[in-house]
C-alpha cells in the first residue's frame, strides 16, 4: 500500500469517526416523565377561569431558574436550554438532555392551571431541573446510562435546593404575608428554623408544595386531600422511580424544606447521603419511605 492510499484511508475513517461521535453527543437522552403522570387536560390561552399565572409571572420563574442555574451548568461543560412553551395548553412540564444540552420543556397549560401560583410553577421547574442535578437515586435509561435523577429525588431537590435559591431573591415577609400557610407546616418551619429568613422560605416552599399537591388532586380526582399533618405511612421494598402518589409527594417537598443542610453542599450522583438529610442522623427532612428504600442505594 503506497503513503498516499494509508493517508487517503485513514482520512476515512477519522471522518467515520467524528461523524459517528457527533451523532451520539447530539442524540436525545429520554429518561424521565412528565412532572405528573400524561394526562388529557389542555388550557389554551385566553381560556376563561380563576387562578393560574400570567405570562409575565411564568417568563419571570424562567428568567430566574436561567440566572441561578446556568453559572453553575456551564463550570460543568454543559448548556441549560429552557423552552418556554407558554401558548401550549398541555398541563405538564419535562426534562431531557440533548448532549451535553439540559433541557426544561416547560407548558403555558400548567401554569394557567387553576391551582398554580408563582411558589407551584416555580417548584415545577425547580423538579424538572432536579432530573439534571438531583444526584441519587437514578433512573437508567434505554441504553444503558443513568443521566436522570427519579422523580422522588427530583421532588426532593425541588425544595432542599433549588426553591431556596429561587426565594432567597424575594421580600418573603412581604409575599407570606398575602398567602395563607398551612398551620401546621407553618409551625414546623418555626421549630426547625431560628432564623426568620429561613422560616419564611420554608413557609413559601410549603406553599409550593400544596399549590402542585392541589393539582396533582385535580388531575388524578383524589378524594382524600393531601395534608401536613397526614404523612404516607407506605414504606417501599425497593426505591420506586415512578410519580409518588399525591400525599407521599406533599410529604417529600415538606421534607426537603425541613431538611437544614446548606444548599451549598452539593448532592452526589452515587452517595444519596451526601448534601441531604438522612437516618439515623437525622429525624426530619429525610427522604420519605413511601418512595425511597435506603437499602438498595
Amino acid at each position: 500500500m503506497t503513503n498516499t492510499t494509508l493517508r487517503r484511508g485513514l482520512a476515512v475513517v477519522a471522518l467515520i469517526a467524528t461523524v459517528g461521535f457527533t451523532f451520539n453527543t447530539e442524540r436525545t437522552e429520554e429518561g424521565c416523565h412528565g412532572f405528573v403522570p400524561e394526562n388529557s387536560m389542555y388550557i389554551p390561552v385566553g381560556l376563561f377561569q380563576t387562578g393560574g399565572i400570567t405570562q409575565e409571572q411564568f417568563m419571570m420563574v424562567m428568567d430566574r431558574m436561567e440566572k441561578i442555574y446556568t453559572p453553575e451548568i456551564t463550570a460543568a461543560g454543559d448548556k441549560l436550554k429552557i423552552n418556554r412553551l407558554w401558548t401550549d395548553g398541555t398541563v405538564n412540564a419535562s426534562a431531557q438532555r440533548q448532549g451535553n444540552t439540559r433541557i426544561l420543556n416547560m407548558y403555558g397549560g400548567l401554569a394557567r392551571h387553576k391551582t398554580i401560583g408563582v411558589e407551584g410553577m416555580a417548584l415545577v421547574a425547580c423538579h424538572e431541573m432536579g432530573h439534571h442535578n438531583a444526584g441519587a437515586p437514578k433512573i437508567d435509561s434505554w441504553y444503558g446510562g443513568a443521566w436522570a435523577s427519579n422523580e422522588g429525588a427530583s421532588d426532593y431537590f425541588a425544595s432542599l435546593k433549588c426553591l431556596r435559591l429561587f426565594f432567597a431573591e424575594d421580600d418573603n415577609a412581604a409575599i407570606v404575608a398575602g398567602l395563607t400557610i398551612d398551620p401546621v407546616a407553618k409551625a414546623a418551619c418555626e421549630t426547625q428554623y431560628h432564623n426568620t429568613a429561613d422560616q419564611l422560605i420554608c413557609q413559601r416552599i410549603s406553599e409550593a408544595g400544596q399549590q402542585v399537591a392541589n393539582l396533582f388532586m385535580d388531575l388524578s380526582k383524589d378524594k382524600v386531600a393531601p395534608k401536613f399533618d397526614t404523612p404516607d405511612k407506605t414504606v417501599v421494598r425497593r426505591t420506586d422511580d415512578s410519580h409518588p402518589k399525591t400525599q407521599c409527594r406533599l410529604d417529600t417537598y415538606f421534607q426537603g424544606a425541613l431538611c437544614p443542610v446548606a444548599v451549598s453542599d452539593r448532592l452526589s450522583d452515587t452517595d444519596y447521603k451526601q448534601g441531604s438529610c438522612y437516618a439515623p442522623r437525622e429525624t426530619v427532612g429525610t427522604r420519605p419511605l413511601c418512595w425511597f428504600f435506603p437499602g438498595n442505594n
